[in-house]
């Protein structure tokens, strides 16, 4: 019993001697800390670059300059994809080229949102999109064909004129799914494809949502609009109302 209990006693003293010098470096290494990095060198104030209020760029030789509001996601101007390193390096502003620039609004005021507003599956804005484009509507045909690239020739030859939408219509098979079913549309005026849309279907009815894609009238410019299934029928007021938008978005004089 003896040498159990003085076993004992020397290991409650060895443990007690460890807590003693562990605790004794947590408060070197603590010191340390405040003399060198605290005391020793003082913390340097961090100057804040300021954030433009507004987006500008060109594109199809137009200047367009929007409130920074609007820009759900970062422009993308001409140089290194968004992807690549040193992306943020490219060139911007109002002299230089947009690739791409995605932006939201309330419907019909055409206001501002928020992010997170913008990216819930019950918006019932518009999310707008610009691109330049050089295929004119032989590339909107062309976007309706790889749309309809799964649905067999006998169903697309059925398709019907939707009086309550006001486009051609046809139920063809998803791009993405054999199996699965999408709508699509579109309007053809003079032999000319005008507009072209397809719609998903979400997980629950609310969120289902429609994208329409037109050329903007006397610009190289393809727009893409995303609304949700439920307002498709306004799509010629929501159209005429982003076109205005657009246009009051160009900067006319005094390019920086």
């Amino acid at each position: 019993m003896n040498y159990k209990k003085a076993a004992s006693i020397l290991l409650h003293g060895v443990w007690g001697a460890l807590r003693i010098v562990s605790g004794v470096v947590v408060v070197a290494l603590a010191s340390y800390f405040v003399l060198t990095v605290v005391i020793s060198k003082p913390w340097e104030t961090v100057e804040r670059v300021p954030v433009d209020p507004k987006v500008c760029g060109r594109m199809s030789g137009v200047v367009y300059e929007f409130l920074r509001g609007y820009v759900v996601y970062w422009p993308e101007y001409e140089g290194k994809s968004s992807w690549e390193v040193g992306f943020i390096e490219n060139k911007k502003g109002c002299n230089a080229n947009f690739v791409s620039l995605y932006m939201a609004m309330s419907l019909p005021e055409l206001n501002a949102v928020s992010f997170h507003e913008a990216t819930s599956l019950d918006f019932t804005g518009a999310k707008v999109g610009i691109e330049p484009w050089s295929h004119g509507e032989v590339g909107l045909r062309r976007k309706l064909d790889n749309y309809l690239k799964n649905t067999p020739e006998n169903i697309i030859a059925q398709k019907v004129y939707d009086k309550n939408i006001g486009m051609n219509f046809v139920e063809g098979v998803d791009r993405y799914s054999r199996g699965g079913k999408q709508d699509f549309f579109w309007v053809e005026e003079d032999g000319h494809m005008r507009y072209v849309a397809y719609c998903v279907k979400g997980y629950w009815g609310q969120d289902s949502f429609c994208e329409l894609k037109y050329l903007l009238p006397g610009a190289d410019i393809l727009v893409s609009l995303k609304i949700l299934r439920g307002r498709l029928s306004e799509w010629r007021n929501i159209v005429a109302l982003v076109n205005g938008f657009l246009l009051s978005a160009e900067k006319k004089e005094g390019i920086k």
